[in-house]
């Protein structure tokens, strides 16, 4: 497969991102970091061009690419191997430093609700953000955020529920260890925060919850699943009209209160993935995963 290169334009906006042609299955989706413990230079792709209202786009797999600014690590239907994950994650490094783009693992369904020990062992092996599958309630929310914050962490609402060790994530990171205690955080929760966490809306009870789900602070990006979002209003179509409503209606509520909104695009061709990423992002969505299958 031979990633090709085509620019992305939105308004002011001029990107290049990188396609693979895969097919998707059930089980897939297809400088220095710190000049002194003083100055904290960001690291994680995502966070860095949010701040500066610019549009990330990402894409899942577990292969290493470049001119990305995240990548997908997808576990959510498969069983969690956390060896494997180190594995990818080594390969994503380049002459053994850190990776340009954001490394992000969605964690499975069944850590929907006690994601804690899933998290703590993603995020000690360097992981800087975590996607959290079929969010629908502030609860799961609030959890979510807390599992990757330490306990230590700023006493600011969700409380921490990270165990205090850092485990391997300051070697992946060439920063020392009381470097990565001082910036492993939620951001925008905490300002220095380099930890961002991608919370899922997956279903028509989750969008009935929205507005109690992004009062939860420190969600990075609200991040859209059409195809289990169809299902939960009993179509099997992601193409919807009723669906692309939905999509709207979480839209709008993110831009309201300024919390990024994400959305996932496959398309089969390259031209219909430039169309559809141009599309999204004229209508105010500032994260997208694109992908293109074999029609």
């Amino acid at each position: 497969m031979t990633p090709q290169c085509r620019p992305v334009r939105s308004g002011n906006i001029a990107r290049c991102f990188l396609l693979y042609v895969v097919t998707l299955s059930p089980g897939y989706l297809g400088g220095s970091v710190f000049g002194s413990t003083q100055e904290v230079i960001s690291f994680n792709r995502i966070i860095e061009h949010l701040k500066s209202q610019q549009a990330v786009i990402g894409t899942f797999t577990r292969f290493p690419m470049s001119d990305l600014d995240f990548l997908v690590i997808d576990t959510q239907y498969t069983n969690f191997d956390i060896e494997a994950i180190r594995r990818t994650m080594s390969r994503l490094r380049a002459s053994n430093e850190p990776p340009s783009f954001t490394p992000i693992v969605r964690i499975p369904d069944l850590g929907r609700n006690t994601p804690q020990e899933l998290v703590a062992q993603l995020l000690d092996a360097g992981v800087t953000g975590i996607m959290f599958p079929n969010i629908e309630t502030a609860d799961q929310a609030r959890t979510a955020i807390g599992s990757m914050r330490f306990q230590t962490a700023n006493p600011t609402q969700p409380e921490g529920l990270r165990h205090t060790t850092v485990g391997s994530a300051p070697t992946y990171w060439s920063i020392t260890d009381d470097d990565y205690r001082r910036t492993a955080d939620v951001w925008p929760l905490n300002p220095s925060g380099q930890l961002v966490a991608l919370l899922q809306i997956e279903s028509l009870r989750a969008v009935e919850q929205l507005d109690e789900i992004l009062a939860v602070p420190g969600i990075g990006v609200i991040f859209l699943g059409p195809t289990d979002l169809a299902s939960s209003i009993g179509t099997d179509n992601a193409n919807d009209p009723q669906v692309e409503v939905l999509v709207q209606q979480v839209l709008r509520a993110c831009l309201a209160t300024g919390i990024p909104c994400g959305y996932p695009i496959v398309a089969t061709s390259l031209e219909m993935a430039r169309l559809q990423t141009t599309r999204r992002l004229n209508e105010g969505f500032s994260v997208l995963a694109v992908m293109t299958v074999s029609p």
